[in-house]
Order: C-alpha cells, then structure tokens, then sequence
C-alpha cells in the first residue's frame, strides 16, 4: 500500500500547488489570496475537510467519490518487460486495492497533505 499512497500524496500535492499558485497569480494584490501562506492555510483547512470525509467513509458512511473515467493504459513494445518480472513483490496499484484500503490510502495522503500546508502555511 505503500506505492499507491507516495502516487495518491504527489499527484494531489502537485495538483494542490499548482492551484494555490495560479489562484496566486491571478488574485488581486490587494486580496487574502496574494499571500502565499494564506493559501497554504486555506489547502490544507481543505485537505482537513477532505481526511475527516475519507475517515467517515472509512468508519461507513457512504459518501461518494468522484471516478473520472480512465482508459487502461497500453505499454509501447519496448516497456513490454517490467522491472516487477526481476523481483518478487507484484506492483500494486491504486485501483488493485480494495475498497477499504483505498479509503485508507486517501486518509493517510489527505492527513499527510493537510499537515504539509499547514506546516508550510507557518513557515512562509
């Protein structure tokens, strides 16, 4: 479960930052927003809401999520040998897990994201 949570924190990292810094280039100057650690405190009051919704799905309650629909990924010719054909371990993704250690995942990336801009929120 390790590699889908690194894949689940890095892509909604990167997606939060790129957010926080397009809402800072596009704010007015004189707005809350033009301040980077105010948006660093407003990603990660968010990414607050977003662990306590994975932790009542994880407790039970069913809350939706939203699934874009992906199309399977096809391996060009020359990727066709995987370095998971030298090891013992299976790649796991994301989508292999089941429903409850998805819902684990989401938890831990959104705790881990939510202290991260708090933390940057702080120092900046």
């Amino acid at each position: 479960m390790i590699r889908p949570l690194i894949y689940k924190i890095f892509t909604r990292g990167i997606l939060a930052l790129f957010a926080a810094q397009l809402v800072h280039f596009f704010a007015p100057a004189n707005s809350g927003f033009s301040s980077f650690s105010n948006l660093s405190l407003g990603l990660g009051l968010l990414f607050v809401l977003f662990t306590f919704l994975a932790w009542l799905r994880l407790d039970g309650l069913k809350i939706p999520q939203l699934k874009l629909p992906r199309m399977k990924r096809k391996d060009p010719p020359f990727l066709a040998g995987s370095m998971a054909d030298h090891i013992n371990d299976e790649i796991v993704s994301f989508d292999d897990l089941d429903q409850e250690e998805q819902n684990a995942c989401v938890l831990l990336a959104d705790l881990a994201l939510a202290a991260a801009c708090l933390l940057l929120a702080t120092v900046v």
